[in-house]
């Protein structure tokens, strides 16, 4: 696939903020859409310098994007954390105070970005995962929903806010146009994220083979935001050049009249804190201590702790197909 370097290059209308309308349109139509500029430069320089000064030098545990897991930062040569931290909105306030308001407040809450979402999913949102990437690592085919949704699975969107300008070589993201249409099967016995991950890849994988899906890695600029349904297939490309770094931040956000899908086996009444008008669930909130002994419980003792949550997952799942037959 050809990965533009320029506006012209890219096949991806960009909208205006002034244009949600058009925007959500062609969201619908396409399962994805992005808006040019809607994060200030500043915001985008402003958390960057917070994640520099508080998160980065820290070598404890956190929870990190690709495994779910509590693990330390994976530091490459240019000095770029490589395994992205899991929910900005739950990180410990004692060590990172700054940088968690400043996310939760001026970037998963702010006003154009709410907007947007608002007319995207037909409701005011509810926040209900973040994650943020500095290097540049790859990420797999997917789509949002067989990890979490809303109880009304497809309600579900997401947000991909570039935080500096993408380079091509940088390991973009990257959507398939219009394969929210496609229904992938569900968390089954045969393919579950605790026993069977790479089967479920696989399956992505083979079915953009299949139906001949078109992939897409649009080029982004600083304060651009991509926003994707939870059923759009989409993930990163590998990287072509170690150099380059790929600051972005991405939120996922249900309607906030429903309930939480998580693993397609449980709907959740999740508790959440109101910030700048909007719901913010904070899965294992570090404010908490009994949180913070969880976490300490899963760095010590990571081989039971994560062999029991797979035994979980597994009942969950075959609970599900017993009662379900899917």
């Amino acid at each position: 696939m050809a990965v533009p370097e320029t506006d012209d290059e890219d096949p991806s209308p960009k909208f205006g903020a002034e244009d949600i309308a058009g925007a959500a349109a062609y969201y619908e139509a396409n399962g994805y859409a992005i808006v040019r500029r809607l994060l200030p430069a500043e915001h985008c320089a402003r958390v960057r310098a917070l994640w520099d000064e508080e998160v980065k030098p820290f070598t404890g545990f956190m929870y990190r994007q690709t495994t779910a897991m509590a693990e330390r930062g994976v530091v490459n040569a240019n000095g770029w954390i490589m395994n992205p931290i899991l929910n900005l909105q739950s990180v410990d306030p004692r060590r990172f105070p700054r940088f968690r308001t400043y996310a939760t407040q001026d970037i998963l809450t702010y006003g154009p970005l709410v907007e947007v979402f608002r007319h995207l999913i037909g409701d005011r949102p509810k926040i209900v995962q973040s994650m943020y990437f500095e290097g540049n690592s790859a990420t797999w085919e997917h789509q949002d929903t067989y990890y979490l949704d809303s109880e009304s699975p497809g309600e579900m969107a997401a947000a991909w806010i570039a935080l500096e300008d993408i380079e091509a070589r940088a390991g973009r993201f990257f959507i398939c146009p219009r394969s929210h249409l496609i229904r992938l099967d569900d968390h089954g016995l045969y393919n579950n994220v605790a026993l069977h991950h790479e089967t479920y890849i696989q399956s992505v994988v083979e079915r953009i083979d299949q139906d001949g899906l078109t992939i897409r890695a649009p080029f982004l600029r600083q304060g651009d935001v991509l926003f994707w349904n939870a059923r759009t297939i989409h993930g990163s490309l590998d990287s072509q050049d170690e150099a380059r770094s790929r600051s972005s931040i991405t939120c996922h956000a249900i309607p906030s009249r429903k309930r939480f899908l998580k693993l397609q086996t449980r709907v959740l009444d999740i508790a959440t804190d109101r910030v700048n008008g909007v719901d913010v669930y904070r899965p294992k909130d570090q404010a908490l201590l009994v949180n913070r002994a969880i976490l300490l419980i899963e760095a010590r003792f990571p081989r039971l702790f994560y062999w029991l949550k797979r035994q979980v997952i597994v009942f969950l799942v075959g609970r599900k197909v017993f009662r379900t037959g899917n």
